[in-house]
């Protein structure tokens, strides 16, 4: 199974070039899914995302995908309390928290971009302990022999290397590695920082090592969560806009990273890593 992995397209704020060529070099790699992490809108504006609609017609696969804090309308604050993801809904997708099953893959979305938190940083994202008591739940619905992947907007775990902003993870980030690991999930996709990077999660409550620039591969039992960069926004954080591309063939996952590079989408170079 290929899967394209994007995120942070922010539609509102958003390379006009990049867009129109991404669609075509998606397609291009021939992927089996498109999963895209959130952050389809800048504002959350019903423009924004009729921009990102429009986007989403010309995939020639289906799409999963999580809503991001700005996808919650941003200045409305009268719409981001009373139905906070209704141009989603309209635009986008019906499920926040979608569930996709095929022969051997099961990928469950959550939704950890919340309308309001405690305190004034209310781009910061959450995991309940409902929404992971659910995903077991659904995991089990979808059968013990499927690889399990988690798809949520905010990160799990931070980059190796130093932040040009520093965001906080997502809350209750190591109780969801820990369950995640328990669960048997092979591996995380998520954005939000605008990075591109793959860590690795061992035992739980314990990180096996971080991994730097490149692609990589995963052929043991770990967690692997992978990080995509801004794929086409303007608002980078020291690294190219970009988007991921996985392949899985039985117990082993092969992440490669597809970046812009002035006038094209072009593979970062790297060395494989094997664990």
């Amino acid at each position: 199974m290929r899967i394209a992995h994007l995120s942070d397209l922010h539609f509102g704020r958003h390379e006009v070039e990049l867009a129109d060529s991404l669609s075509a070099d998606v397609c291009g790699q021939k992927p089996d899914l498109v999963v895209i992490s959130g952050d389809f809108a800048q504002t959350g504006s019903r423009r924004e995302f009729a921009e990102a609609a429009e986007f989403l017609k010309t995939l020639e696969v289906p799409y999963m995908a999580v809503p991001g804090n700005h996808d919650v309308p941003m200045f409305n604050l009268w719409r981001r309390f009373t139905n906070p993801y209704g141009y989603y809904r309209e635009y986008i997708s019906e499920e926040l928290e979608p569930t996709i099953v095929t022969d051997n893959v099961v990928l469950a979305g959550l939704k950890t971009a919340r309308r309001a938190q405690w305190g004034l940083n209310w781009s910061d994202g959450a995991i309940s302990r409902d929404q992971l008591k659910a995903l077991e739940r659904r995991f089990d619905e979808a059968g013990k022999d499927k690889l399990r992947i988690v798809v949520a907007h905010h990160p799990l775990m931070h980059p190796d290397e130093e932040m040009q902003k520093h965001q906080a993870i997502v809350h209750r980030a190591n109780r969801a590695l820990q369950t995640f690991a328990r669960l048997n999930v092979r591996l995380v996709l998520s954005g939000h920082f605008h990075m591109s990077y793959v860590r690795r999660y061992g035992a739980p409550g314990s990180i096996a090592q971080a991994e730097p620039d490149g692609p990589r591969q995963s052929t043991a039992g770990q967690l692997l969560v992978a990080q995509s960069a801004s794929t086409i926004s303007t608002r980078l954080r020291g690294h190219p806009n970009a988007y991921n591309l996985i392949d899985i063939e039985d117990d082993t996952i092969t992440i490669r990273v597809r970046e812009w590079l002035s006038e094209s989408w072009a593979t970062r170079e790297g060395t494989l890593v094997g664990v």
